[in-house]
């Protein structure tokens, strides 16, 4: 068994989990509530949807016990699609709800990875 989907009694483990039911849960939101009129709206579906991917090819990664090594380079990689999202985002003229919510997910990326390196 991974070292990381050892016990759910440790903290971190759990805060983990949670941090990825709140990005996973965030993503589906902001899909599901926006609209795709403009441009900037497009690219955000486009760029959350590689988001919810990630993070759905994470809980698999976590699920089929792979080894910890893979487990951090897929939360890597939700962190960096996070990230470029926000990036994405901050030279467009994307509305100020819009913005926050991505720099929510951003966040949570980050936060997600650096508890995935604190637990390796």
């Amino acid at each position: 068994m991974s070292e990381l989907t050892g016990s759910l009694a440790d903290p971190k483990l759990v805060s983990v989990a949670k941090t990825i039911n709140d990005l996973d849960e965030l993503v589906q939101l902001i899909l599901k509530r926006m609209t795709r009129t403009k441009p900037w709206q497009r690219q955000l579906a486009v760029r959350l949807g590689d988001v919810d991917r990630l993070v759905q090819v994470l809980r698999l990664t976590i699920a089929l016990e792979k080894p910890n090594g893979e487990i951090a380079a897929a939360a890597a990689s939700v962190a960096g699609a996070c990230r470029r999202t926000a990036a994405s985002m901050a030279g467009s003229r994307a509305d100020y709800p819009s913005l926050q919510a991505v720099a929510l997910v951003s966040n949570l990326g980050d936060k997600l990875q650096a508890g995935f390196s604190e637990l390796a």
